[in-house]
């Protein structure tokens, strides 16, 4: 198991300097590169299209009082409608496949700042990545950003391509199932068209703040739901104003019918509808089973801090101890 130790006003200047900006494509070995493509085969239409999405819901409290929540959004706000504004948002979210004790599923991502230049990450759920109860992390994991293919699924036919992770890093807390620390970062290979192009230097990124509760905040949150009403092909949002969990985590709360496939979607505060860009603050968690007007988002604190340091280093999967 490994810990990061960088101090977070360092990380933060880091993350500062190189948002926006792209990292130099380094070349793929020849092993990196088999692994890519085998995992971009794995992914047949048919697969895709029978894929389910991994949807967490916690305890059921239809019959609590609390279940009400006051707040939680603007009259103004989306719950759940399609994205048509464009801009880098729309190119740095995508969707996510992948394969979990034996299941093939679907979850949401975006492509975050970071200091690598051998390769890009992805910010994502821990659940995404991570089966709590088989202690197994994801095989065969994907990114499509800009994920509108209109039909049938093949790689040729989406914005940029796809690309492969090569190690995934989440917390040892959500290792046992605590949705306070239910977030993840995909070490991506060099994909796309090529199978050679950096994530970040194709898509482009977005900034990441840590020790900022989306509670109270105004967020604007993506995804690419896949359930009941959507269908996983298009891009989805919610905006409002964050609420407290009074049900028993340290979560942010959002008025918000978005349904399973947009896990591990990005929360963003300081959101700029014009250009699409704003600063991730956390992620499409879970919804409680008996108030699905309601999607949470865990808190990045210091140990969200450490977890993305430490994918700043990783070339293998990783549970990352609590600090």
């Amino acid at each position: 198991m490994r810990r990061s130790s960088i101090g977070l006003p360092i990380l933060m200047a880091v993350v500062a300097m190189l948002a926006g900006t792209a990292a130099q494509a380094a070349a793929p070995d020849d092993l990196s590169r088999s692994e890519h493509q085998r995992i971009v085969r794995y992914w047949t239409p048919d697969r895709v299209e029978r894929a389910r999405p991994r949807e967490i819901e916690r305890g059921d409290i239809t019959r609590d009082a609390r279940a009400k929540p006051g707040g939680g959004g603007t009259s103004s706000g989306s719950t759940g409608a399609y994205w048509s504004g464009g801009g880098l948002v729309k190119q740095t979210t995508g969707r996510v496949l992948f394969t979990l004790s034996g299941t093939d599923y679907v979850c949401s991502g975006s492509v975050v700042a970071d200091a690598r230049v051998d390769a890009s990450l992805v910010l994502t759920a821990g659940h995404c990545v991570f089966d709590d109860a088989a202690d197994v992390f994801a095989t065969n994991w994907m990114f499509v950003p800009d994920y509108e293919t209109g039909g049938t699924f093949n790689c040729a036919s989406t914005a940029y391509g796809c690309w492969t992770a090569q190690a995934l890093v989440t917390t040892a807390a959500w290792g046992n199932g605590d949705f306070n620390e239910d977030y993840a970062f995909a070490v991506m290979r060099p994909g796309g068209r090529d199978d050679a192009t950096q994530l970040d230097s194709a898509v482009g990124t977005q900034a990441i703040t840590f020790a900022v509760s989306p509670v109270g905040q105004s967020i604007y949150a993506f995804g690419y739901p896949a359930a009941q009403k959507y269908n996983g092909q298009r891009l989805a949002y919610c905006n409002g104003t964050a609420i407290s969990d009074a049900y028993g985590s340290t979560d942010g709360g959002l008025a918000c019918n978005m349904t399973g496939g947009s896990s591990g979607g990005p929360w963003f505060t300081e959101f700029d509808p014009a250009t699409g860009i704003g600063t991730l603050t956390s992620v499409n968690s879970f919804k409680y089973r008996g108030l699905s007007t309601h999607m949470w988002g865990p808190f990045f604190d210091t140990y969200g801090a450490n977890t993305y340091s430490a994918a700043q280093g990783a070339n293998t999967n990783l549970l990352i101890a609590a600090p």
